[in-house]
């Protein structure tokens, strides 16, 4: 019985840190973000009107570890990682962001990246390379 629970033990932890690690990113990928956008951490959260948590969206680029993470409920798209990463990099090559944008732009910006319009609330934490984060929460 005891062989058994441990095995169990073992086969859980095994998969509880695989899947912790879908959403890793080889350095040189994390760092084409920083260097194309000079974003090193986003947070984005769009509740709409039918959904909560319609998108959700974060990128970190840290120097023990990156992640990324897309997950669009509308679309039905959960992306993880490179893949995570890649569709950022498309959604920002069309939209233009910068730190020195104010708050009510960036959260303007981000609904049309995204492309999500008729939304309930939007939260954005961002950090732009070399400046302070900022932390943004919209509703209508």
């Amino acid at each position: 019985m005891r062989k058994s629970l441990f095995f169990l033990f073992i086969i859980a932890l095994f998969l509880l840190t695989a899947c912790s690690s879908k959403n890793i990113l080889p350095e040189e990928k994390a760092n084409e973000v920083v260097d194309t956008y000079g974003i090193t951490m986003i947070t984005v959260t769009i509740d709409t009107k039918e959904q909560k948590e319609a998108l959700n969206v974060s990128f970190s680029e840290k120097k023990e570890r990156s992640e990324a993470e897309y997950v669009n409920k509308i679309d039905n798209v959960y992306l993880h990682g490179e893949k995570a990463v890649n569709k950022l990099m498309e959604v920002f090559s069309n939209h233009e962001i910068n730190p020195d944008m104010d708050e009510t732009e960036l959260i303007k910006r981000i609904s049309e990246a995204f492309e999500i319009h008729d939304f309930k609330m939007i939260r954005l934490q961002i950090t732009f390379k070399g400046y302070d984060s900022k932390e943004i929460m919209m509703t209508k």
